[in-house]
């Protein structure tokens, strides 16, 4: 049985089958009769390290981990999808703006880019007050831990 979250596309967690040579069993072989152990794994590449018993109390616990371990942290990282329609839309209207009338695309962009960087800077604050490493700030950002870091660190004082 797999496990998702509409938070997190892409993502889809399995307490997989653990086979006696150690290996997991694929989804196509998920209905083997001999395994050793479950391991919770993601669609995504993700694989826990723990394993657990081969009883069904065994699979609930990789399933949790997989909750646990890699959705719940995937999931406090992601927007609100209501947020991210609401952006895509904006998006769309301004470049129907920018084709239509130019100049008042550019003045709405000049005003949105100055709240918009106060916003990054206050999310930033709160990640790394949170507790968020540099690695998790970039990784959020699609940027590396040093251009994070670099691009920020004077907020960190």
């Amino acid at each position: 049985m797999t496990f998702t979250s509409p938070d997190i596309p892409g993502h889809e967690g399995l307490a997989a089958p653990v086979l006696p040579t150690g290996e997991l069993a694929s989804t196509s072989s998920a209905f083997v009769k001999v395994f050793v152990g479950y391991q919770a794994v993601c669609s995504c590449g993700w694989t826990d390290q723990r394993r657990f018993p081969a009883t069904q109390e065994g699979a609930k616990e990789a399933e949790y981990r997989w909750w646990s371990r890699h959705a719940a942290p995937l999931i406090a990282a992601a927007p609100p999808s209501e947020l991210v329609a609401r952006s895509n839309l904006l998006c769309e209207r301004v470049v129907k703006l920018a084709a239509e009338r130019p100049l008042a695309a550019l003045t709405l962009l000049s005003q949105m880019e100055s709240w918009q960087r106060a916003l990054l800077d206050l999310a930033v604050a709160g990640a790394r007050d949170a507790g968020a490493s540099w690695a998790q700030v970039g990784e959020a950002m699609g940027i590396s831990k040093q251009s994070a870091h670099e691009r920020f660190r004077s907020r960190d004082l």
